[in-house]
């Protein structure tokens, strides 16, 4: 059996979908939980750029 390069798994889509059911059950408002996704998802943003700049 050959090895094939599998391109990285993206596992951040879970990790943020697990944080916000977390909050959701914990019983965060929905307005502090909408600000949590917008925050993880421009912190997820920026690691994605900052790291596709250091691929270069």
């Amino acid at each position: 059996m050959s090895n094939f390069a599998r391109p990285p798994r993206r596992s951040w889509p879970y990790a943020v979908t697990a944080v916000l059911v977390l909050a959701l059950n914990e019983g965060w408002a929905a307005r502090d939980v909408q600000r949590l996704a917008t925050i993880l998802l421009v912190l997820v943003a920026l690691i994605c750029v900052l790291g596709e700049s250091g691929d270069q």
